[in-house]
């Protein structure tokens, strides 16, 4: 299943598995945030119930004041790594699943708050929320 549903290229769902979890904790684009931190907290809040891990990919800073200016907060499953342990060790060969779930927030320069600027729901491997 691949839609884009924002004009702007905001919300996109790219693969087979979306989680199942309530509207009040989905982040959409455009929402807006006091801090970076709470960016953090609510994506995070979103994946517990989901059923997936976060973890921060990338942090933007200013190179005037050293401030944090964007981050990219992703689905543990993103990467794409080699393992030292052979093939038929491997207990979970899952992990490095190119998952492509991940939230993009940006500092707006006029009002110092944060906004959800592109967000993608669809994981490459399925979601277990009583696992979490």
């Amino acid at each position: 299943m691949k839609t884009n549903d924002d004009a702007e290229g905001g919300l996109e769902i790219t693969e087979q598995f979306l989680c199942d979890v309530d509207e009040d904790y989905i982040p959409n684009v455009g929402m807006v945030f006091e801090t970076l931190e709470e960016a953090g907290l609510f994506y995070k809040e979103y994946a517990k119930r989901a059923g997936f891990a976060t973890k921060k990919r990338n942090t933007n800073r200013s190179k005037r004041s050293k401030e944090a200016i964007n981050q990219l907060i992703t689905c543990n499953r993103d990467g794409k790594w080699t393992s030292e342990v052979p093939r038929v060790e491997k207990t979970n060969p899952t992990c490095g699943a190119k998952c492509p779930a991940r939230l993009f927030v940006h500092v707006e320069k006029n009002t110092s708050r944060w906004r959800i600027s592109k967000v993608v729901l669809g994981h490459s491997h399925p979601c277990f929320p009583d696992q979490c």
